[in-house]
């Protein structure tokens, strides 16, 4: 079996590269909507502002550069984001993991499968709010 320490880096590691994918993939419309924002509107609409954002690259020097416009400040954004996910991802799992209790696992830590009727579990939900 895999050891805790070992456990807790591997959900660390998921949870910062879950942030940097999401960082990556929404880079581009952050930008776009605080260009949008900053400008009150002025552009018409997101497209336009967007549009304005690669034209401003192609003016400073040439086409191949255009899309990496979009991504201006990723850098500052990942090295914030990583660690942050990273820690969120790894102690959700850990508290989860906590509240549930050993016995809900069987000897190899995978969950043992419930065969409740969706009726029953409505009936032990109620009675263990109370």
């Amino acid at each position: 079996t895999m050891s805790s320490s070992a456990s807790h880096t591997i959900l660390a590691c998921a949870g910062g590269t879950a942030g940097a994918i999401e960082a990556i993939l929404v880079q581009p419309l952050e930008l776009i909507k605080v260009r949008f924002q900053l400008n009150h509107g002025h552009n018409g609409s997101i497209i336009s502002c967007a549009r304005e954002i690669l034209a401003e690259e192609s003016a400073a020097g040439g086409t191949t550069m255009k899309v990496s416009r979009l991504f201006r400040g990723l850098l500052p954004e990942l090295c914030g984001m990583f660690p942050t996910r990273s820690v969120m991802y790894s102690s959700n799992e850990m508290a989860k993991r906590l509240l549930l209790g050993k016995n809900n696992s069987n000897r190899n830590g995978h969950k043992k499968r419930e065969t409740k009727k969706p009726h029953q579990s409505l009936y032990s939900l109620e009675h263990s709010l109370g």
